[in-house]
């Protein structure tokens, strides 16, 4: 019989898992800023306006 060497496979290239890991990133990134994005639209913003029509003397 003959003998045959059998090297094992290389794993994935290098490229390809960081292109894979920044593909999870960018996903995960999307999902947390599309999430909070929504939360400061409800909440009670301050009332900054000036009231020009309340007299300016003192009423005392």
């Amino acid at each position: 019989m003959a003998h045959l060497e059998v090297k094992p496979k290389n794993g994935a290239p290098w490229w390809l898992w960081l292109l894979l890991s920044l593909l999870a990133l960018g996903l995960v990134l999307y999902f947390v800023n599309r999430y909070n994005s929504g939360g400061r639209i409800n909440e009670a913003a301050p009332d900054t306006s000036v009231n020009t029509t309340a007299p300016l003397t003192d009423t005392l």
